[in-house]
């Protein structure tokens, strides 16, 4: 086989090459224990590092890191403000304006926006991911964006939710706790989602006082009591928004309201907060919660959660908060020991959220989006049947980031491994000449068993033991005939295999 063929068959917008039902079955009857995740003996070193920090291998990346080494990627991704990001601009072209535009003009222009605004959010979220060099910190802004969780529910959240991404876990996501609490905290997305926007000293709204600390800062052990969520609720009256008639230019940004705001003493976690001071109460909460030894391990328990393990070692977590705790909350330096810990290179497999999977299927072909409504229509209908569209989890908690909640439900992303290597998802193009020319500068030949042992350790970071060789081998003869064919056959079977569904 030549380059020419393979191509050619990877073009093919038919599921005729690709024998999805066969594939199905294989996947369904595989022996216990064929093509687990990478182990802490086989694992290669560099396959671990991008699965953790990024979204995901491609072959650009993969030669990167490989030149580098694993540190200075570290290293290099914590330091992403100096990172080059030349065509992330032309990626976001289709969703700039909508991204660039505040609420409340987005409001004025109502009418047919709200889909708008929804797509903006997805297609920019995705191509980031999907494009953007500076992987590490996209992972946190998904990593905040779950933290600070949004539902939009409705056109005005979804309008709102457009600034709370941009000003809030874009802006914040790899500085200080204290920063990005504070930015969600003047949000107006959030203060309308938990219904602060309308507290008032005669009726003050507990939502916020109550998530601000069981979610955003304490955890739900974090020492806090009934009477601190009242007293909280006091401090906070008052923060509210504008209003899109309050200004000729309409805009919707946060506002303090000092009619609204209960001006009395209050005593919050111990603390008395004198009375009379007005918008500073809120400010101070902040403070006292960013600051707080269980704000500490919370935080360093869902990051090491996020990079290590479900249930990541005490040790670890805290050790990053004692780092916290030491930096005033700062967030490079409690990622760097996480990943200068022993527990993360002997971390053990994490099964990857429904969109992590999407995207590390996106990236590991360097998928061309030809078609921004279709593809995103098609990922939306996907990412729905997976069960995670972003910012479209109900509960203020966001989406679960545990295997438990996600294992029972490979059957769509097995169609979406599939519909990917059959070139079946309608508005994008899989780009294989970048895996090609990777083949070819590790001598590769395009060879069925030659490709699928470099395949394992491209895309599931160890080889291939004897057996799943076999068992590959036999199911590609079984179902193709041609060597093009059956590699198109094999790529479709490690994509959807049980070890690439882990990182």
């Amino acid at each position: 086989m030549n380059r020419r063929q393979f191509l050619q068959t990877f073009g093919l917008a038919t599921t005729a090459a690709l024998q999805t039902s066969t594939l199905h079955r294989a996947l369904a009857s595989l022996p216990p224990g064929a093509f687990a995740p990478a182990n802490l003996i086989d694992r290669d070193p560099i396959a671990h590092v991008i699965s953790r920090l990024t979204f995901g291998v491609t072959p650009d990346l993969y030669q990167h890191v490989q030149t580098i080494g694993s540190q200075a990627f570290i290293e290099e991704q914590l330091a992403f403000e100096t990172l080059a990001d030349p065509n992330i601009a032309t990626h976001l072209i289709p969703y700039a304006e909508v991204l660039g535009k505040n609420a409340g003009v987005l409001l004025k222009e109502s009418e047919g926006m709200a889909q708008v605004a929804g797509q903006a959010l997805l297609g920019g979220t995705t191509v980031r991911a999907m494009y953007s060099q500076r992987q590490l910190y996209e992972r946190m802004v998904h990593f905040f964006s779950d933290h600070f969780s949004i539902y939009v529910s409705s056109a005005p959240l979804t309008f709102m939710k457009v600034d709370d991404d941009r000003d809030v876990a874009r802006a914040y996501a790899m500085g200080t706790f204290r920063a990005i609490l504070g930015a969600s905290a003047h949000s107006p997305a959030m203060l309308d989602y938990l219904d602060n926007a309308t507290s008032a000293k005669d009726a003050p709204n507990e939502n916020y006082a109550r998530e601000l600390m069981e979610l955003h800062t304490l955890s739900v052990d974090g020492g806090y009591t009934e009477t601190d969520v009242k007293e909280v609720a006091r401090c906070f009256t008052g923060w509210s928004m504008t209003r899109p008639r309050d200004s000729e230019d309409g805009l919707l940004q946060y506002l303090y309201r000092p009619r609204m705001h209960d001006d009395g003493a209050k005593t919050v976690l111990g603390t008395i907060i004198p009375a009379g001071g007005g918008e500073r109460d809120g400010e101070q909460v902040l403070d006292l919660l960013a600051s707080h030894p269980s704000t500490a391990e919370f935080i360093s328990y869902k990051l090491a959660r996020r990079f290590v393990s479900d249930f990541p070692p005490d040790a670890l977590v805290q050790a990053c908060a004692n780092v916290f705790m030491q930096t005033e909350g700062d967030i490079r330096a409690v990622l760097r020991t996480i990943f200068n810990s022993e527990d993360f290179w002997n971390a053990p497999p994490k099964f990857k959220q429904p969109y992590e999977y999407t995207i590390s299927l996106l990236r590991a072909f360097d998928t061309i989006i030809l078609d921004g409504n279709r593809f995103l229509r098609n990922m939306r209908n996907s990412l729905d049947g997976m069960g995670q569209i972003p910012f479209h989890w109900p509960a203020p908690n966001g989406f679960p980031d545990v295997q438990g909640a996600w294992a029972d439900n490979l059957l769509p992303r097995w169609n979406m491994a599939t519909a990917i290597v059959g070139n079946q998802l309608r508005g994008a193009q899989t780009n294989t000449e970048p895996f090609l020319n990777l083949l070819e500068s590790r001598g590769v030949t395009l060879d069925p068993e030659a490709v699928f042992a470099f395949l394992a350790q491209y895309l599931l970071g160890r080889p291939l033991t004897t057996d799943e060789n076999g068992i590959l081998m036999d199911f590609v003869n079984s179902v193709a005939d041609t060597p093009e064919s059956q590699i198109m056959n094999g790529i479709g079977l490690l994509l959807a295999s049980p070890a690439f569904q882990y990182r």
